[in-house]
């Protein structure tokens, strides 16, 4: 198909392709059907044909037997009407083997002799020939009779059915076309007006997509659901072009910070110290400059180091290590790592009520979004708070939480912290750069789960990861469906 194309010239092609290609199908069952109905009634009428010769000479032959010619020839001769409403002639062969009119019907000149249109001799197509006739011998005493049936008028009255039988289809066909047609451009009005919304957009700058929502669905069918889905994907993709950007320009921001110290402050170092003997004090000034740019530096790379794992994260670059996890087990060891931490804070961290907990999931992701929270939670918490760490199951998930007494979240900020480089004001003070919930956030996706936050000023925070007992087989990664154990 060629480039140029729209949408909704896409679709509506594909409608008129596919209504013809039903048209053509339809039209090949018309023609398939009007042949096999004639056939069966050109069939039906040959037997009917026969059947009724057959019982004329059934009865006339059983006169001529046991009564006499003369006797035959006065029950033809008087009863004629049946014979005529049949089409029936009855003849006599002359000694010069003339047929000689008796009653019936008018005797029709048989182009080739009586013998030539035997029963035996009739096949059904013959009916549609030239000389649609049929023929039945009849022995007398010593006479001999033929009877003659002209299949003329039953052929016409077949061509009067079949003409109408066509015209009826006709018209079925044409009913069904239009119903049809309409019920696919209802079907398909959805599809239409989404393709229609895509080329509009499609036409606008990245901006104008961004401001630009494609229409509600439609319909509750397929095509409906289709709308949704890729309202889904728009608003998805919506949300990465400005994660992007916003990514973009905080990185312009936070990441300039540091390196432009570390130009400053070599640039200083290098201009005081050129051309002179350096003293002890003067090299003492030196490190510390090149230790303040090293530490500068880290922290940029520590940044940059983050984002590409957020963004590994979010692309599916590393698939999930399934293995059987006990989630309380695994909450206590990494409130292990921070006791002395959270001693040395003058904090306390209460992991005494976890409850054994089993699940299928990565351990790795499961560890690092402990660490992430229980980082978080004493980075923002006061001394003489309480950090508690706790874990259970309902239904088919699981789920565990971090709960702290520090400063809490406001409201308004509550669904911005999860995005990347987004700080609050309020914690500012504490080293980072925004990252952390973030990474968070997109490692509990991996893991096909959510979390969700419960937290006010002054009163503290608790952060919520709610996950299946099982992944789906999608997460799985490919090395561990080819090695299972």
């Amino acid at each position: 198909m060629c480039s140029d194309i729209r949408a909704e010239q896409a679709t509506r092609g594909a409608q008129r392709a596919l209504f013809r290609r039903f048209l053509l199908t339809l039209l090949v069952c018309f023609l398939l059907i009007v042949t096999v109905m004639a056939l069966v009634l050109t069939c039906q009428l040959d037997y009917q044909e026969r059947k009724l010769l057959e019982s004329y000479g059934q009865e006339y032959q059983r006169i001529l037997t046991f009564e006499s010619d003369t006797k035959f020839e006065h029950v033809v001769v008087s009863n004629p009407n049946r014979l005529i409403e049949n089409a029936v002639s009855v003849s006599k062969e002359t000694i010069t083997g003339q047929l000689e009119w008796v009653s019936g019907a008018e005797l029709t000149v048989l182009p080739d002799g009586p013998s030539a249109y035997r029963l035996a001799n009739r096949l059904w197509y013959h009916l549609f020939s030239d000389a649609p006739y049929l023929t039945l011998e009849l022995s007398g005493k010593p006479a001999r009779y033929w009877l003659v049936m002209d299949g003329g008028p039953r052929r016409s009255q077949l061509l009067r059915q079949g003409s109408w039988l066509i015209v009826a289809l006709a018209v079925m066909v044409a009913v069904m076309s239009l119903v049809v047609w309409q019920l696919l451009s209802r079907t398909l009005l959805p599809l239409h007006n989404l393709a229609k919304s895509v080329d509009q957009i499609s036409n606008g700058s990245l901006d104008a997509m961004l401001d630009t929502d494609l229409p509600p669905p439609e319909a509750k069918g397929q095509f409906g659901q289709l709308s949704r889905s890729v309202q889904q994907v728009m608003n998805r993709l919506k949300e990465a072009v400005r994660g992007m950007d916003n990514t973009v320009d905080a990185i312009a921001h936070d990441v300039r910070t540091p390196l432009s110290r570390i130009i400053l402050t070599t640039e200083a170092a290098l201009s005081e110290h050129s051309g002179k003997q350096e003293s002890e004090q003067s090299q003492h000034k030196l490190a510390a400059a090149l230790s303040d740019c090293a530490e500068s530096a880290q922290k940029a790379s520590q940044m940059l180091t983050t984002l590409m794992r957020i963004h590994d994260e979010q692309v599916g670059r590393h698939p999930c290590q399934l293995a059987s996890v006990n989630l309380a087990s695994l909450l206590a060891e990494v409130a292990a790592w921070y006791e002395e931490v959270a001693e040395d804070a003058g904090m306390t961290l209460n992991a005494s009520a976890l409850q054994p907990v089993l699940l299928q999931s990565d351990p790795k992701r499961l560890t690092q979004i402990a660490v992430n929270l229980l980082d978080n939670s004493l980075k923002y918490s006061q001394p003489g708070g309480e950090i508690t760490l706790l874990c259970g199951e309902e239904d088919d998930a699981v789920w565990f939480s971090v709960r702290d007494q520090g400063i809490g979240i406001a409201p308004a900020h509550q669904s911005l912290i999860f995005q990347r480089l987004y700080r609050v004001e309020a914690s500012r003070h504490q080293p980072g750069y925004g990252l952390g919930l973030p990474f968070v956030s997109a490692m509990v996706k991996t893991l096909q789960g959510h979390i969700t936050l419960d937290s006010a000023p002054g009163k503290g925070s608790r952060f919520t990861v709610r996950l299946p007992k099982a992944l789906a087989a999608g997460a799985i990664s490919p090395a561990q469906e080819n090695n299972p154990d």
